[in-house]
């Protein structure tokens, strides 16, 4: 009668075994981190009209949407530009913030507008808060897409897109300290803006992970 033989394990065997094991410990060591940006995700894409989030938040300014898409957020605005980098539109702290204006900024009387916005993901890839601004890298979106509104108290800005560029912290498009007309003019025309654009809106995000990298999204005032 013939025994059976034992089967022995190679080196490679012991190899996958261990790389098993150790992708099993890190996905576990993994879990808490997860569930904690899950919440955060749930905090800063909780979706509240505009009633809802002026009642439970005095820094609410505004809505912002592109028309005919997901696209839509509420917009806050803080004392400084730091509040929101870390905290939802509800008040709560969140890894993801929210979508806000720049302090120095008052879309009804300022010529130029700056709204930011993390380069977010959900946990599945997809695309969230203003990590959506990467559709505009697609040709085929920004031809159907070529609005951003901003709705306060029910009245309506339209802003036309005119540019969409990567660049960093660096780039004149931050400007916001304008002496007097003509000034913003002379910038509009760096912009690469429309003739006569009485106001220019900026959305930009980070990129890439990089920390200087940005995603700028711009659009001029449709009077």
């Amino acid at each position: 009668m013939r025994k059976n033989k034992k089967y022995k394990k190679n080196s490679s065997t012991y190899v996958f075994e261990a790389i098993a094991i150790i992708a099993f410990v890190v996905a576990i060591l993994l879990i808490p981190d997860m569930i904690h940006y899950f919440m955060d995700v749930q905090k800063s894409t909780k979706r509240l009209d505009s009633n809802d989030v002026s009642r439970i938040n005095e820094d609410y300014y505004c809505n912002l949407y592109i028309p005919d898409s997901d696209i839509t957020f509420p917009v806050v605005r803080g004392t400084d530009n730091l509040k929101y980098l870390h905290t939802a539109v509800t008040g709560e702290e969140s890894e993801l913030g929210a979508i806000f204006m720049d302090y120095r900024c008052d879309a009804a009387t300022s010529p130029h507008t700056i709204i930011y916005g993390h380069d977010a993901r959900d946990l599945d890839g997809s695309l969230l808060m203003f990590g959506q601004l990467r559709y505009f890298l697609e040709e085929d979106f920004i031809q159907n897409h070529s609005e951003i509104c901003l709705d306060k108290d029910g009245k309506v800005k339209h802003y036309n897109i005119f540019a969409v560029k990567v660049t960093d912290i660096s780039d004149e498009a931050y400007y916001l300290d304008f002496s007097d007309e003509l000034e913003f003019h002379e910038f509009a025309n760096r912009m690469g803006a429309p003739e006569n654009t009485e106001e220019i809106l900026t959305l930009s995000t980070c990129l890439g992970g990089e920390n200087n990298a940005r995603l700028l999204v711009q659009g001029a005032l449709v009077n």
